[in-house]
């Protein structure tokens, strides 16, 4: 290991890499051993300081914005928890639904971890909670993307790459990106799980090496996105931004289908979920930093990939009481 190798893990541990210098990592990783067992521990040291942060953020206080450096410095304080776990990391991440990597939930991503609430009772939003509908569009009829006011929503869509088309009821496009803004504080205490569904139909090159989906962007940072991810494997997966790889379920999920995206901003949990309203199985589970309100989505997908899409809908939801 020399000198140039240790700055380069000290680089991605500050924040300091780019998107094609984490690219260049990232393919280090999965063919230089002795790299990869530096980088491990890294984790090892970052986990004790992740320690010194536990609890710092309560439920009524919102985290504080920070700046570019500090973001991506605990964005990847969060990396190593769920790394630590990991038994194969070294190319890609599988692990069946409801579980964390590893088999066991450790006290690093805990399933269910909120105080008093076991694993999937906050999960259901189906039973007269109260929910702010902050985006539903339909894209079987109205105007073109660009500008485009959705039937619920306080802002408009814009059309940053690309031109994709209502055709046959759906929304489809290739390599296009459009973002939505949401309203200041999207998320409270009293209204905590945000929930993101998008409906998907069959595409001609939804699966590819590039990418296809939807994210969750704060400050300009997109901080996750689930969909087809960067990569050849045929499936949903989540992409928790500044990580080295998405994570996948295991089997595969390929094709279209209504998939969900679940927040919790009381511990930072963020899972995928087949099916607009989550369930107690989610089909990966992560976490993020507590706190969030998201400020702005974005749909869309790369130049080889094509994005065709029905329906979306984002929702800010009143978590169940504890049982």
């Amino acid at each position: 290991m020399n000198l140039k190798d240790q700055q380069l893990v000290a680089d991605a541990f500050e924040g300091a890499l780019d998107e094609a210098g984490f690219q260049k990592l990232q393919e280090r990783l999965r063919e230089e051993p002795a790299l990869l067992a530096h980088y491990r521990d890294q984790v090892l040291l970052h986990h004790a300081l992740c320690e010194e942060f536990e609890g710092h953020h309560m439920i009524d206080d919102p985290v504080p914005r920070v700046a570019a450096k500090q973001w991506q410095i605990y964005t990847l304080l969060g990396i190593a928890f769920l790394l630590l776990g990991s038994a194969g990391w070294g190319v890609k991440l599988l692990f069946p639904p409801a579980e964390v990597p590893g088999g066991k939930a450790t006290g690093a991503d805990v399933a269910g971890s909120r105080s008093g609430s076991p694993a999937g009772e906050e999960d259901s939003e189906s039973v007269n909670l109260k929910t702010s509908v902050l985006l539903e569009d339909r894209f079987d009829t109205g105007a073109p993307l660009a500008g485009r006011r959705p039937a619920t929503g306080a802002s408009f869509w814009r059309l940053e790459k690309g031109v994709p088309e209502l055709k046959g009821g759906h929304l489809e496009g290739r390599g296009f990106e459009a973002y939505f803004s949401l309203p200041p504080e999207s998320l409270s205490p009293s209204r905590p799980v945000l929930l993101a569904t998008i409906e998907t139909v069959a595409a001609p090159s939804f699966h590819t090496a590039g990418w296809a989906g939807f994210s969750l962007y704060q400050d300009g940072y997109e901080i996750c996105f689930f969909g087809d991810s960067y990569g050849p494997e045929e499936s949903w997966s989540l992409d928790v931004k500044r990580r080295l790889l998405p994570l996948m379920p295991s089997p595969l999920l390929p094709g279209p289908r209504t998939m969900t995206l679940r927040y919790d901003r009381r511990d930072g949990t963020i899972e995928v979920h087949e099916g607009r309203d989550p369930g107690e199985h989610p089909i990966v589970r992560s976490k993020i930093l507590p706190g969030m309100t998201f400020d702005q989505i974005r749909i869309g997908a790369s130049d080889e990939a094509i994005l065709a899409l029905s329906k979306i809908s984002v929702r800010a939801v009143q978590a169940a009481p504890a049982r």
